[in-house]
């Protein structure tokens, strides 16, 4: 009844996935899944027979799943389960596609390359060509993870931290080669949406068109637009608080829009300096905070909290996102706009520049 039952249940759905990876065994395994539009994220349980699987899910638009299983997972020093991603299963898939994964799994990674959607096939041609970066970044956080655990020398963990970021900036740089050079795939799209704001700017002219028309084209094209809108020297776009806040009536002061969240560390150790900022120039400067994914209850419980004086707004309150707006992706953001309305500079994470600017301004 058991063999009956999870047959017809692996059976339901639009589009079909099957697969062979040496390693994984004979195991129950997690399918995770979403679809790009509503990004509501969906689960099944599926089964893997002797290295082997099949089944069916459900995507009536493009997606993304990812197959987990306790083997793929490492484990902390602690005991706790770690995912990485030189073992992760990823794909994408369209409605009504088949794919077929097949690789093997090894100690620190699992090399596979997929058939049946483009996407997925120049994606894990990519992860298989460049499969010892990710192995010496999962290496490397693993040792950290062991000496963090162990109390070791502060310095010898920085000094690893340093080379662990180096390396994953290598695989970075890697997806950024790998796009100038095919800008005729669709995957280009995907690997230059991992780049910076201005390494986007730059090199997505250089995308083919009918690469800018596909799904993840687009996507990256509108956030290509919000760039350039909120490029240095232009008029920063409005936020309006119903009754309470209206950016375009602060002509004549510098404005700062502080993007925060009360779940930032970095944010929440910022706001001391904030503070002393705050009480040097509030009469020619107008601070404004904007919290971003957060709940009212918690957001005003901080601001009392940490004394927050200056003008403070919730993100999303009546379908207003301002984090959206200016393209938010850091937190803390701080963009510091000039006393004719237009952006002067944006400033992610918590650095001196911005108060170094900002008081340059005011004794100019």
């Amino acid at each position: 009844m058991v063999v009956i039952t999870s047959s017809i249940y692996n059976r339901i759905g639009n589009c079909k996935v099957d697969g062979e990876i040496k390693g994984l065994g004979t195991r129950l395994a997690l399918f995770a899944g979403v679809t790009n539009l509503d990004s509501n994220p969906f689960f099944k349980v599926i089964f893997i027979v002797n290295d082997k699987f099949s089944f069916n899910a459900k995507f009536n638009e493009s997606g993304h799943g990812r197959i987990i299983t306790w083997n793929m997972l490492f484990k902390r020093t602690s005991g706790k389960p770690l995912g990485l991603r030189s073992k992760m299963l990823d794909f994408s898939i369209n409605p009504n596609e088949k794919i077929s994964i097949n690789g093997t799994m090894n100690k620190y990674s699992i090399s596979y390359l997929i058939s049946g959607n483009k996407v997925s096939e120049q994606t894990s041609k990519f992860a298989k060509e460049n499969i010892d970066i990710l192995v010496r970044e999962t290496q490397l956080e693993l040792l950290i993870d062991s000496l963090e655990f162990c109390g070791a020398n502060e310095n010898l963990i920085d000094s690893i931290k340093k080379e662990f970021g180096k390396t994953r900036g290598e695989y970075n740089n890697q997806k950024l080669e790998y796009a100038i050079k095919n800008p005729n795939l669709e995957v280009s799209a995907l690997f230059l949406g991992v780049q910076d704001k201005d390494t986007i700017i730059k090199y997505l002219p250089t995308l083919n068109d009918n690469v800018l028309s596909t799904e993840n084209g687009r996507e990256l094209k509108k956030r290509f637009l919000l760039y350039k809108q909120t490029e240095a020297g232009n008029t920063a776009p409005n936020i309006i608080e119903s009754g309470l806040f209206n950016l375009a009536s602060l002509k004549g002061k510098y404005v700062v829009l502080d993007f925060w969240g009360t779940w930032c560390g970095f944010c929440i150790k910022g706001f001391p300096k904030m503070r002393d900022y705050y009480s040097k120039y509030h009469a020619k400067v107008e601070f404004v905070g904007i919290a971003c994914k957060d709940k009212k209850s918690v957001w005003t419980k901080c601001i009392k909290d940490e004394g927050l004086q200056w003008t403070q707004l919730l993100n999303g309150v009546d379908n207003n996102d301002f984090a959206k707006k200016y393209n938010i992706e850091c937190f803390p953001t701080k963009v510091l706009i000039d006393k004719e309305g237009k952006i002067i500079k944006i400033f992610e994470g918590e650095s001196n520049d911005f108060y170094e600017k900002l008081d340059n301004l005011i004794q100019e």
